[in-house]
């Protein structure tokens, strides 16, 4: 399994090299995963990697797959990146969903993923079998964002909440 260092060095690259597409990118579309690369499976890397080192309450029999990467935005100086993580757990191949929000900033149109934040679980929505999802597209529709887990990097130095 490859560090967390390692992770956002191979995430930054993708994103940058994928930031001319997320510019022009038509803001309604269903999924934005093809427009950015390998950057849903990447976010997906990175949150497990976040998520067994750094809280107590992960289950660790958990193995998160990829995201949908629902929607895509740049705003001045801030890349915001929102979708579902897609889950599931040892010996079984029923997969989950839950929700996620993935905000970078971007001094100088340059990714600087020293400062990220990652939002990843809606307390008030239980965890969304993968079947239901892709019959109700709808499901996470009205969700609160009251984030069971968030993690914030600044330089480096990860702190949750």
């Amino acid at each position: 399994m490859k560090s967390i260092n390692e992770i956002t060095s191979m995430l930054s690259s993708e994103i940058e090299r994928h930031i001319d597409n997320i510019k022009s990118v038509n803001q309604n579309l269903v999924n934005y995963n093809e427009i950015i690369g390998d950057t849903s499976f990447l976010l997906a890397g990175l949150l497990e990697s976040l998520l067994e080192q750094h809280f107590n309450d992960w289950d660790h029999q958990k193995w998160i797959d990829d995201s949908l990467i629902t929607s895509v935005l740049m705003q001045k100086r801030q890349l915001t990146i929102k979708g579902i993580m897609i889950w599931g757990r040892e010996d079984t191949t029923n997969q989950w969903t839950d929700l996620f929000s993935f905000e970078v900033e971007l001094p100088n149109d340059k990714i600087d993923l020293g400062k990220f934040i990652f939002r990843y679980c809606d307390v008030e929505i239980y965890e969304v079998p993968y079947e239901q999802f892709r019959k109700n597209r709808d499901c996470f529709n009205g969700s609160s964002n009251k984030w069971q887990y968030e993690i914030y990097s600044n330089d480096g130095l990860i702190s949750i909440s």
